[in-house]
């Protein structure tokens, strides 16, 4: 895991001189309000600003070695309004063009200046300086890299009475074959010279291999193609665009330039979403190697600002796969709460926090105390992964009229064996289960909630058609379950309690009301079997959910539920069954299912407003 040192040398706006901060981890996700410093302190890192930064910047990892501004790169949303209609053209001639436009620097920002020589040293000071990429007001150039790059190959080259004064056939001459200009917010124009590159290098490889024995793998080549890479990284992130799978070249020509295809149409740039082109941008970036080789930082200005639900996920996505699996250490600053709560696993949490007369302060934050964030943005973007489903879902929703039962995770097919079965209906098939249910129930169930999606439902009040219906939501009564319902329990609002004493019992489902809507929250009632076992205290060792309530018999011979422990008769359905065991239900006998009528009398007596009497 990397650690990040920034010692601040001299103040530059809010941060004060001769402050340090420490930041570890291999992703960095930085939150805090307006104001607090978050954009600031990625300027200071990056050195970025309208006038010069003094700092430090050290990885521990690196033997405490200064990581060189040339190896740090600093994106924001910003950068991406405007990435054209198209990716740039091949050129057969982009060593040359390249060479025309560093030739063109060179001349404006090194060479000599006859007959004025106070411009002269002024450009010669820059050039010793290493401040080229800053222009006269202090900001950063977009191709700073490639000045960067360009300062380092004259001073190896050439010595300080020489460089001042170079032809253009001795400065051409210098640079390596490989040598890109390159504007950092115009990546997307130099695709079709990369995929142009890329096709040269096979070239190259394919005529060395005519004058051995070797026979060249073109299979296995294309599996490294930049578009290849794209294309694969398209389709694991359910974009629609592709790339073509390969691009004919005959010397000295590619067939065509790079083009994005739905299908058999091709596609402009303007075609993708703000979010899209940012995803685009980013992979785009790291296939640039003259970028990514040397990178050791890549810092995030609120780059996630234009992403929606599915584009956040994809998001981490390439930050893992082509910067943070590299070794590449990075950093976010972001304002959303569904960006924090989709983080990877691995990711360390630090919020910023402005001071009047002192520099911000920052902490680092335990993952944990985002969990009801996590937990509940994932429920919901799980939810509308599927478009197709989640339309049927919500127009299958809108038409029913009565009361509901939300239960969590995919489970509601068991539910709805169960009750049918409790109801002596038999037949019970994958085509006819839910036109059975419909026919023999006088609610509907809805599953695929999280504990903390159904606490959402109860605590706020715009769900559909409060007044007209009532709805229950049932918890599994393990530690997260049971942690839920007791918030809902005590959910305040406005000074006054919503819900009212709890009442049931563990054997008939612990349930409580909301006072101004109709809406319940239920535990899962607790078989007699199993009572011994469970408390309102509950621990990650002692769990009800709905499997639990099947018999045991059934239980211990399909090989698709695994027990929970061997100390404790608790069963679980293992997570690659989770979707399809409910098939296995439908053919079997009423007296498995017998420890679910506690819960379906509790729930048609909610429905009915009759509250079951404590036993």
């Amino acid at each position: 895991m990397k650690n990040l040192r920034l010692d601040i040398l001299d103040t530059y706006k809010a941060y004060r001189k001769e402050t340090s901060y420490t930041l570890e981890g291999d992703l960095i996700v930085l939150s805090g309000v307006n104001g607090s410093g978050k954009s600031q302190l990625l300027k200071i890192i990056a050195k970025q600003g309208n006038e010069q930064i003094n700092r430090k910047i050290t990885q521990a990892n690196k033997d405490d070695q200064p990581i060189q501004t040339e190896n740090i790169l600093l994106l924001s949303f910003r950068d991406n309004i405007d990435l054209g209609n198209d990716f740039g053209e091949f050129s057969v001639t982009f060593h040359k063009n390249y060479s025309n436009k560093a030739w063109e620097f060179y001349t404006k920002n090194i060479k000599s200046v006859q007959n004025n020589q106070y411009l002269s040293e002024k450009r010669k000071k820059k050039y010793n300086d290493n401040t080229l990429f800053f222009d006269d007001q202090g900001i950063k150039k977009t191709s700073w890299r490639s000045i960067s790059q360009l300062t380092n190959i004259l001073k190896t080259k050439f010595d300080d009475n020489k460089v001042f004064d170079l032809s253009q056939q001795e400065f051409e001459a210098a640079l390596p074959m490989n040598f890109v200009w390159r504007d950092e917010n115009d990546i997307v124009q130099l695709v079709g010279n990369l995929f142009y590159m890329a096709c040269c290098r096979r070239n190259d490889e394919q005529i060395k291999c005519s004058e051995s024995t070797d026979i060249f793998n073109n299979t296995e080549w294309l599996k490294t193609a930049p578009w290849t890479i794209l294309n694969q990284l398209f389709s694991d992130l359910r974009f629609k665009y592709r790339f073509k799978t390969d691009y004919s070249f005959k010397t000295p020509y590619m067939e065509e330039n790079p083009k994005l295809r739905d299908g058999d149409e091709i596609r402009s740039l303007l075609d993708l979403s703000d979010g899209e082109k940012a995803i685009l941008k980013l992979a785009l970036i790291s296939l640039d190697e003259e970028i990514s080789r040397d990178l050791e930082l890549v810092l995030f200005d609120e780059y996630e600002a234009p992403l929606n639900p599915s584009l956040t996920e994809a998001f981490y996505h390439v930050i893992t796969k082509f910067y943070i699996e590299k070794g590449i250490q990075v950093i976010v600053t972001i304002h959303s709460p569904a960006t924090i709560s989709l983080a990877p696993d691995f990711a360390r949490f630090y919020e910023i926090f402005a001071q009047d007369n002192a520099s911000p302060k920052i902490i680092e934050v335990n993952r944990y105390d985002y969990e009801e964030l996590r937990e509940a943005n994932k429920a919901f973007y799980d939810k509308i992964r599927n478009q197709a489903e989640r339309i049927s879902e919500l127009e299958h929703f809108s038409r029913q009229g009565g009361n509901f039962l939300l239960v969590e995770d995919k489970y509601d097919q068991i539910y709805k064996i169960a009750y049918l079965k409790n109801k002596g209906i038999d037949g019970l098939t994958e085509d006819n289960l839910e036109q059975k249910f419909a026919e023999n129930s006088s609610f509907s169930i809805h599953g695929n909630y999280s504990s903390g999606g159904l606490y959402n439902v109860l605590s706020c009040s715009n769900f559909t058609r409060e007044q007209e219906c009532k709805t229950i939501c049932l918890f599994d009564f393990d530690g997260e379950g049971y942690s839920k319902f007791k918030k809902a329990k005590d959910l305040k609002q406005e000074s006054a309690k919503v819900y009212g004493s709890k009442k049931g019992t563990v054997r008939t489902g612990l349930y409580v009301k909301h006072n101004q809507i109709n809406k319940y929250a239920l535990l899962i009632p607790i078989p007699e079997r199993l009572e011994q076992y469970i408390s309102e205290k509950t621990s990650t060792d002692c769990f009800i959910e709905v499997e639990s309530l099947i018999a045991e018999d059934y239980l211990k011979t399909n090989p698709k539920a695994e027990q929970r422990s061997k100390a404790l008769p608790f069963y679980k359905m293992k997570d690659n069954h989770k979707n399809d065991f409910w098939k296995d239900l439908l053919c079997v006998d009423r007296d498995y299912f017998i420890d679910f009528e506690p819960l379906f009398t509790q729930v048609e007596s909610l429905f009915n407003c009759e509250e079951v009497n404590p036993e």
